[in-house]
């Protein structure tokens, strides 16, 4: 009869799945304040330009189109979203927005 539950259990699962677990999250420690990162961009070779109360869009000098930009908001509560496509200055800003930030992890 064990062996008829476990076989059921496992029916119910999938074959090879494994039950979902949540992963920890690690959390970010300071204000991201979007004058500092400009200047910060600035020095890594970054043109990022304040378009509006609380949006940067960071670019290269050689990076025209809609892969060479990124766009940075600060939102309520402490969160900051970056909008654009996977490239070059999206993993340039993402890092210096963590070298702003002090990082601790779960």
């Amino acid at each position: 009869m064990d062996l008829e539950k476990g076989a059921e259990s496992l029916n119910q699962r999938g074959l090879g799945s494994r039950p979902q677990v949540a992963l920890p999250h690690s959390t970010m420690i300071g204000e991201l304040k979007l004058t500092a990162l400009k200047s910060r961009l600035a020095t890594v070779g970054v043109q990022a330009e304040l378009v509006g109360e609380g949006v940067l869009i960071c670019s290269t000098s050689g990076s025209e189109g809609p892969g060479g930009s990124v766009a940075v908001r600060k939102l309520a509560k402490g969160k900051v979203e970056m909008e654009g496509n996977v490239s070059e200055v999206y993993y340039i800003v993402r890092r210096e927005i963590y070298n702003l930030h002090a990082l601790v992890t779960a």
